[in-house]
């Protein structure tokens, strides 16, 4: 198993930009609001390309009014938004200006549940958008995705590291790059990424010894280094990743005895211990 687990009223710029600077931070809230929800109101309508203006003097006036729930709900959809729109260099652009926000906020004031809600968010579309660029061949841009939230990621393992989702993310996104830079030729540091994030799942496994998922994810990681030492002719390696593999398999199997995707993996994984 080599796959991924798989992870309104026109009103001038000009005019709005004047406003900025008379307006108390209320008015200026409001009239974020209002150009959000006018977005959303063309997004419904299917004119997207004038909903996609509309959110940028959104994200713009809170901005100014220093409103971080207005800014990340706009960006969040802004995002989305040029997702759909097949504009994914843009979309790549507005997560990472998020997640930045996101870390300079956190810095400031490390509890606050807005912004650490609004960081998973982030960091769960910057890693979809990573796995998006892959499908499509444009592994430099998936590269660049899965980095940014592997950077934003350890910084808030470094302040918390027993949390369960960071931990959990930093490891399914290392695999994620691995098979990656497998796939681009790079085995040393495809081989690199996998270590890593093996690691991580075994201390996933050592606190939550039941969670099937993380089971799931550790067979996914071993067998990624069991193909990956095979193809280098690095037998006894992918041996002994594809024995730990098997043996985390026959567990998940005594859980869900009828699972048909379990045994097929077993098989598999059986498969390629017989021919090395």
């Amino acid at each position: 198993m080599t796959g991924k687990k798989k992870h309104g009223r026109n009103i001038t710029y000009k005019t709005s930009q004047a406003r900025l600077f008379i307006m108390p931070a209320e008015k200026l809230r409001e009239e974020a609001v209002k150009y959000f929800n006018e977005a959303l109101d063309l997004m419904q309508k299917g004119s997207l390309e004038e909903a996609f203006e509309y959110l940028k003097k959104a994200e713009r006036i809170a901005q100014g009014a220093k409103d971080g729930a207005i800014l990340f709900h706009t960006l969040k959809v802004r995002g989305q938004l040029l997702q759909s729109l097949g504009r994914l260099e843009e979309a790549l652009d507005t997560y990472t200006f998020s997640l930045r926000i996101n870390e300079k906020l956190l810095s400031k004031e490390p509890e606050n549940k807005l912004y650490l809600d609004t960081l998973l968010m982030n960091l769960n579309n910057i890693g979809n958008l990573g796995n998006i660029f892959r499908r499509a061949g444009n592994f430099q841009s998936s590269q660049k995705c899965y980095e940014i939230g592997l950077e934003i990621c350890q910084k808030r393992l470094d302040a918390r590291p027993e949390s369960e989702f960071y931990q959990m993310y930093a490891g399914n996104t290392l695999n994620n790059l691995g098979e990656l830079l497998a796939g681009m030729g790079q085995t040393e540091e495809a081989e690199k990424n996998y270590e890593k994030a093996l690691k991580i799942q075994e201390k996933l496994l050592k606190n939550y010894p039941e969670n099937t998922e993380y089971l799931s994810d550790a067979v996914m990681i071993l067998n990624n280094l069991g193909t990956l030492f095979s193809e280098n002719g690095q037998n006894e390696e992918a041996k002994e990743n594809f024995k730990k593999a098997f043996g985390l398999l026959g567990i998940l199997s005594e859980k869900d005895p009828e699972n048909k995707k379990l045994k097929e993996e077993l098989s598999l994984t059986r498969e390629n211990l017989e021919a090395l």
